[in-house]
């Protein structure tokens, strides 16, 4: 009889059953402990491959209900794992045909991954996002390029649009300082930073665009000076928007797509 599937959701070291006691993980399955060879723990749980293999996750993976839903339930178990365990999260809905197949996954980069739990070890990942100073309103520039020609002459629009590039110009120059200064300033008290793609306002509902946007890997004993930087961050850039978030697995910090 083959062996019943196993969804993956991360890597640890030292953990065992006991300490997974109480996780649930997809379909309310208990999440449990594969140990291998090489001193690597799959954390896993079963999973049924009518719902779970290839060609079920193809269709699954378009659903955009079952997509945030299994996204949500892959975060939980990791924060429940890493709050006992440093743990390299794996990207989502990865599956491997039986406990063999996970313990032969982790054997084949035992050296790398052993490194990448080394990295993360006794740190956090953090977000740190910023937003961009809203616009200045239209009839405020209309207004400081009237002032500059005559009402209703082509000299008129000319000053507006000037005007208006101007600003828009200046707008950009702004925002790149505070976004450069902020992520200088987090880096300053992170064990590593990544300065990920800004994601698009038509993404995240925002009327102002993102212009940093940050993944910071943080030591436990600097997360207060972190986190009294970033407020500082806020006082000093009223204009912009600057928020945090954390601390989370370090999705940013580690690569073990195939193991």
């Amino acid at each position: 009889m083959s062996e019943p599937a196993c969804y993956l959701y991360g890597i640890s070291r030292h953990v065992g059953a006991a300490d997974l006691d109480g996780i649930r993980g997809l379909g309310g399955e208990p999440v449990r402990p594969v140990e291998s060879d090489s001193g690597l723990v799959g954390i896993v749980n079963t999973v049924d491959l009518d719902d779970f293999g290839e060609e079920a996750l193809e269709r699954s993976l378009q659903d955009l209900t079952w997509l945030a839903e299994t996204a949500q339930t892959h975060h939980a178990v990791l924060c429940d794992v890493a709050a006992r365990a440093p743990v390299a999260p794996l990207r989502l809905a990865t599956v491997c045909l039986g406990e063999s197949s996970v313990r032969a996954r982790l054997d084949r980069s035992a050296a790398d991954l052993h490194s990448s739990l080394d990295l993360i070890s006794g740190r956090a990942e953090w977000s740190v996002k910023v937003f961009a100073e809203p616009p200045a309103p239209v009839e405020d520039l209309a207004g400081a390029a009237s002032s500059a020609a005559p009402a209703g002459s082509g000299r008129e629009y000319l000053a507006r649009r000037q005007a208006q590039v101007s600003s828009r110009h200046q707008a950009a120059e702004r925002a790149a300082t505070v976004a450069n200064d902020v992520y200088a300033e987090v880096s300053r008290h992170s064990s590593d930073t990544r300065r990920l793609a800004p994601q698009d306002a038509r993404l995240t509902g925002e009327t102002v665009p993102m212009t940093l946007n940050a993944a910071c890997l943080v030591g436990a004993e600097d997360t207060p000076a972190f986190c009294a930087a970033v407020e500082s961050l806020r006082g000093r850039y009223e204009q912009s928007r600057i928020e945090y978030a954390g601390p989370w697995p370090a999705y940013s910090f580690v690569s073990v797509g195939e193991p």
